[in-house]
């Protein structure tokens, strides 16, 4: 399983989780300054942090499921939705949005376990 999700080595899987667990990291450590800006009654500047943790996030969780989508379909890049017929693509790289916003926390779980396991491993 997780040779699909993530790579077919360990030192691919490693590559690849790498770029995903930053910017995942990245967005929650914003969500942490944001709530303790927020507790020091500064709104202004809680709030401006917290639209880019959003943001952040946003952009880290679509990595995560369209990644575990692409590796589950088979498909290698975004342009190949669209190489046959482009409504087609269109309809298809919609639906692919969506399903991998719904399964991209339980991928962001497994693929920061499996980040986790492969740092003590020391791959």
């Amino acid at each position: 399983m997780f040779e699909r999700l993530f790579g077919e080595t360990d030192e691919l899987q490693l590559q690849n989780l790498q770029k995903k667990v930053i910017l995942t990291g990245i967005g929650i450590v914003l969500y942490i300054v944001s709530t303790i800006l927020a507790l020091a009654h500064l709104e202004s500047a809680s709030g401006t942090v917290l639209s880019a943790a959003g943001i952040v996030l946003f952009i880290a969780l679509f990595m995560w499921g369209f990644g575990a989508i692409k590796g589950f379909l088979g498909f290698g890049t975004i342009g190949a939705i669209f190489s046959g017929n482009v409504v087609l693509g269109v309809i298809i790289f919609v639906f692919c949005a969506i399903v991998a916003y719904l399964i991209s926390i339980i991928v962001a779980f497994l693929g920061i376990g499996r980040y986790i396991y492969l740092k003590v491993k020391g791959v």
